[in-house]
């Protein structure tokens, strides 16, 4: 756990370095919202998807994926909206299996907790 927080401290001096340097408020807002949202969505989804193994090591890589988006964005000014988009695939994918074939208990509360 406490890479984790290593890793979101490192991040945020690298985009207060970025901000120092550029003076770009836009740039630093968006990174700063996608710093937000792979955590975010790293520990709800790796909460919901840790019962499915191969799930949880999808949603894993994914993550991984996502980070080295928000890096290529920080560094070298690509936004690739795939990768940062892609932790969304196992979460989606755990819901849909839930519903299909599971207890329908989980997929409608987690989707009642990003509606309300």
């Amino acid at each position: 756990m406490w890479r984790l927080l290593l890793l979101f401290i490192l991040s945020v001096v690298f985009i207060a370095i970025k901000y120092t340097k550029e003076k770009s408020l836009k740039k630093t807002l968006i990174a700063f919202a996608l710093l937000l949202y792979i955590f975010s969505i790293g520990y709800s989804a790796g909460v919901l998807t840790r019962a499915v193994a191969p799930l949880f090591f999808a949603h894993i890589i994914t993550l991984i994926a996502a980070y080295i988006g928000f890096i290529l964005y920080l560094f070298k000014n690509r936004f690739l909206w795939y990768l940062v988009l892609l932790p969304i695939v196992p979460l989606l994918f755990y819901i849909l299996l839930n519903y299909i074939d599971g207890s329908r208990y989980e997929a409608i509360r987690f989707i009642s907790l990003y509606l309300t």
